[in-house]
């Protein structure tokens, strides 16, 4: 008797396996090769993003230094390779907030960078730093300024206006919040 109850089970065993077979070789069949006509890369200057941009950079810092990381002037309209550098302007929306103006050698690296960047997000550091220097000042206006040279050593630095009461202090912290 046993015998008899096992046919079944290999049958519906058996029909099954062949209904996946079946429904993988179909899709299978219907996944294409797909070429890609013409691929644009954009040179992305490493060295300048590696010395400019880090963890601890706020994140609209590190979007507008990307932007111009990825910006190819070999595909700017007025492009001209007889040119040695090229000066280009980054502006936020509100262009006295945001603001970088690069120069591009004429193969499209960064060969230099004045960035600044008004009410940014402080970061951890530079916070934690002016809590304990100056106990009960709040942080009332900042602006995050970045000097780039290529193959010379960044300059970041924040301009602080920190108040307590009626009193006000302008400071300069570099990004780990030791005084300037």
């Amino acid at each position: 008797m046993p015998a008899i109850n096992l046919i079944p089970n290999i049958m519906k065993n058996l029909f099954f396996g062949l209904m996946f077979l079946g429904i993988a070789s179909l899709s299978y069949s219907q996944i294409a090769e797909v070429q890609l006509e013409d691929v644009n890369l954009t040179p992305l200057n490493t060295s300048y993003l590696n010395e400019v941009s880090d963890k601890s950079t706020p994140k609209i810092v590190r979007r507008f230094e990307s932007e111009v990381a990825r910006y190819d002037i070999t595909e700017a309209p007025f492009y001209d390779d007889k040119f040695e550098a090229y000066e280009v302007i980054f502006e936020g929306k509100n262009s006295d907030q945001c603001r970088i103006v690069a120069t591009y050698d004429n193969e499209g690296k960064v060969l230099s960078s004045l960035e600044r960047f008004k009410d940014v997000a402080l970061p951890y550091a530079v916070r934690n730093s002016i809590e304990k220097k100056y106990p009960g000042w709040i942080v009332i206006k900042d602006t995050y300024l970045v000097s780039y040279y290529l193959d010379k050593e960044v300059k970041k630095m924040y301009k602080l206006k920190i108040a307590k009461g009626n009193k006000r202090k302008n400071i300069k912290v570099d990004v780990l919040g030791n005084t300037i």
